[in-house]
C-alpha cells in the first residue's frame, strides 16, 4: 500500500524490487537442463524482445509478472481504498495519482542501450522531470502542486489510515505485489552468472573492444557495459556524449541482443520447471489490475 508518492529514490527501490521478479532464472548454470529448452510455454514466449522505440528490454519472466506501470497502479488502488475506508472514519487522505508516463516503459540493460535514453538522461535510468528534480539530479521543484498531500494528518489520523490498509479492501491489491517461491533464489543466481557463460563473455569483449577503440575505456568497477567516467546520477553533456558513444557501440558489437538473449537462455528451464506457478501468479495480478482499474474509473 502507498500513500505518500515517495521521492524518485523510493521509486527505484520498487523497480529494484521488480527487476527481482522479472528474472526469474535458472539455477546455476552448472544445473542447468542440458536437453533442448522450448521456445514457449503455455503459449508464451520464452525469448528475449527488444523494443528499441520505447526502451523496453522484455525477458521471458517479465511475461509473468507486473510492469512497473501495472505495479503503479495497483499501489494506486490499494491508496484509493484506504482513502474511501478512511472517509468512512472521518479521515481524508489523498491517494497519489497513477504514473502514465512512458518513460517508465524504458530500462537500462547494462547501461543505456538507445540513443534515445542517452540523449534525454546520459547513464541515468530514465525518469520523469519531475523524478529527476526529486532525486537531486536536475534543478527544480519536485512537486510542482505544493507541499505533500496528507501531511497534515495526526496521529490519530495516521491510526486510521494504517487500520485501512489492513482491510480487505486494499491488501488484495497488496496481495497481488506479493512474490513467494523457490524461483526468487534460482532467478538472483541467473542474474549474478550472465557473464559466466561463453556468449555473454564474448559480446562484453566485443563491446569492450570497441570502447577501447572508440578512446573512452572500459569501467573497471562491477559496472560490466558501462565505459569509464559514465556516472548515473550526473546529466550533462559530458555524460550524454559519452552515453551516446556507448549506445554507439553497443549497436554495433549487437551488444543488448546477444546478452538479452543469454538471459533469457538461462531463464527459460526455470520458466518451463515453475510454468504452473508462474501462470497462475500471473492470473491473480490481471484479476487485481481488472478490480484496480474499476476501482479507479469509479473513484
Amino acid at each position: 500500500m502507498r500513500i505518500r508518492r515517495g521521492l524518485p529514490l523510493v521509486v527505484a527501490v520498487a523497480v529494484a524490487v521488480v527487476v527481482v521478479v522479472v528474472v526469474v532464472g535458472g539455477c546455476g548454470l552448472d544445473s542447468a537442463p542440458s536437453e533442448v529448452v522450448p521456445t514457449q510455454v503455455r503459449g508464451i514466449s520464452l525469448g528475449a524482445e527488444l523494443n528499441e522505440e520505447t526502451g523496453a528490454v522484455v525477458l521471458p519472466a517479465d511475461r509473468f509478472t507486473e510492469t512497473f506501470l501495472e505495479m503503479d497502479l495497483l499501489a494506486t488502488a490499494s491508496s484509493v481504498a484506504v482513502g474511501q475506508c478512511a472517509a468512512e472514519r472521518g479521515v481524508t487522505l489523498t491517494p497519489p495519482k497513477p504514473l502514465t508516463d512512458p518513460v517508465y516503459v524504458a530500462e537500462q540493460y547494462y547501461g543505456p542501450w538507445t540513443r534515445d535514453q542517452a540523449e534525454r538522461f546520459g547513464f541515468v535510468k530514465p525518469m520523469t522531470q519531475a523524478d529527476l528534480a526529486a532525486n537531486g539530479i536536475v534543478a527544480g521543484t519536485p512537486d510542482a502542486d505544493g507541499p505533500p498531500p496528507n501531511g497534515d494528518l495526526t496521529d490519530e489520523d495516521w491510526k486510521v489510515v494504517d487500520a485501512c490498509a489492513a482491510a480487505p479492501q486494499s491488501t488484495r491489491f497488496d496481495d497481488a505485489l506479493r512474490h513467494v517461491g523457490p524461483w526468487y533464489a534460482e532467478l538472483e543466481a541467473v542474474r549474478d552468472q550472465v557473464f559466466d557463460d561463453a556468449e555473454a563473455k564474448d559480446a562484453l569483449a566485443d563491446l569492450e573492444a570497441c570502447y577501447d577503440q572508440a578512446g573512452i575505456g572500459v569501467s573497471r568497477d562491477d559496472s560490466p557495459g558501462w565505459p569509464r567516467g559514465a556516472n548515473g546520477s550526473v546529466i550533462d553533456q559530458q555524460q550524454i556524449q559519452l552515453a551516446l558513444a556507448s549506445v554507439e557501440c553497443k549497436q554495433k558489437t549487437d551488444f543488448t541482443a546477444r546478452v538479452a538473449a543469454v538471459e533469457a537462455r538461462l531463464q527459460a528451464p526455470i520458466i518451463v520447471k515453475y510454468a504452473d506457478e508462474l501462470v497462475q501468479k500471473r492470473a491473480e495480478i490481471d484479476q487485481a489490475l481488472t478490480a484496480a482499474r474499476a476501482l479507479l474509473a469509479d473513484a
